[in-house]
């Protein structure tokens, strides 16, 4: 079974999607199968010179089934990630 979830970060205007993706992977403790972006938005809401980015994220085990626990851990790893490496945070 996977799990599909979506993530939307604000950072600054000169991170590159590339960088956020490849954080993601990073983050992600094994179970990332696939990053893809989906939106990037800039203006009301967002502070002048940062963005917002929004990725889907699958997660999957390929032995069994994903409980909600592991998921949310890699989430929670993926976003600690973030904020450290690129002071991405959730929006």
């Amino acid at each position: 079974a996977k799990e599909i979830d979506a993530v939307a970060v604000v950072c600054e205007e000169k991170v590159t999607v590339g960088e956020l993706e490849e954080c993601i992977r990073c983050g992600a403790k094994g179970l990332l199968k696939n990053v893809t972006l989906f939106d990037i938005y800039r203006g009301p809401g967002i502070a002048p010179g940062r963005k917002s980015v929004a990725f889907s994220l699958v997660l999957r085990a390929d032995d069994r089934s994903l409980t909600g626990e592991e998921a949310d851990a890699d989430m929670k790893s993926i976003l600690s990630l973030l904020e450290i490496e690129l002071d991405a945070h959730l929006r």
